[in-house]
């Protein structure tokens, strides 16, 4: 947390990798951003153009067509999946605050303080277990629990079935757009079951005592990343995205 606090202060840095992702996405379809300005930037300020567009909070409480919603619920997911599984690296602060949608229906991304690395040794275990028939194979499924550093050697038998159980249920629930074709980001019973699954892992008196403290360091962006990007999905009311569109725009 102390690494990326620095990080999101450091705006050369920022910079830098502001310039490096909206050049590698900008061939996305429906996205834009701003021009970087590196002769009238410095280590306290960033200069980029100005973005007209409303913020996307905004633009969630307003009332638009379906195809518009559908449209930039697409656009979003399309640059998401694709930094996560071409370029291997997240935007990992997907919150309305960082978005623009203009005139026109485009996403304009407008900040890129929060830049998280996915080295390949997570990104393979990690995605691995977003297939559904990896997570029903018990065998297979322990084995990535402790590659990601879920699973432990020294865990007790109660912390072994614990958590194993624990994050069978977690990637279950968050995996399933990653098991069809097309989602629909607007079910409310998808997201009504998110919530209960937390409330009630949240209040459960066996988890005294055992060592929480598990998991490796990449997950917390990454799960942050994801619940970010499901909660404006679900803003959007977004339906029959096509989940490995982003697979039709490597170059």
């Amino acid at each position: 947390m102390e690494n990326k606090l620095f990080e999101e202060t450091d705006y050369d840095l920022e910079l830098k990798r502001s310039q490096e992702i909206s050049e590698k996405c900008a061939h996305l379809p429906n996205l834009d951003f701003p021009k970087y300005y590196p002769e009238f930037s410095c280590e306290r300020v960033i200069t980029m153009d100005w973005m007209n567009g409303k913020h996307f909070s905004e633009f969630t409480k307003q009332d638009h067509s379906q195809d518009d919603l559908n449209k930039i619920g697409q656009t979003l997911w399309d640059f998401y999946m694709y930094q996560m599984h071409v370029l291997k690296q997240v935007h990992a602060d997907p919150h309305p605050g960082n978005f623009l949608v203009s005139t026109d229906k485009k996403l304009l991304v407008i900040d890129f303080g929060c830049i998280k690395e996915i080295p390949n040794d997570f990104y393979k275990p990690y995605f691995e277990l977003a297939k559904r028939e990896n997570l029903d194979n018990p065998e297979f499924f322990k084995e990535k629990l402790y590659q990601l550093e879920i699973l432990c050697d020294t865990d007790s038998t109660k912390e072994l079935e614990f958590f194993t159980k624990l994050f069978y249920e977690l990637l279950e629930l968050f995996t399933r757009p990653f098991n069809t074709v097309n989602f629909d980001f607007s079910d409310e019973t998808f997201f009504q079951e998110i919530a209960d699954l937390g409330q009630r892992y949240a209040k459960l008196s066996s988890m005294k005592g055992m060592n929480t403290n598990r998991g490796s360091k990449h997950f917390i962006y990454m799960n942050r990343t994801f619940f970010g990007l499901y909660n404006m999905m679900h803003d959007l009311k977004a339906q029959n995205i096509v989940i490995n569109q982003y697979q039709n725009f490597i170059q």
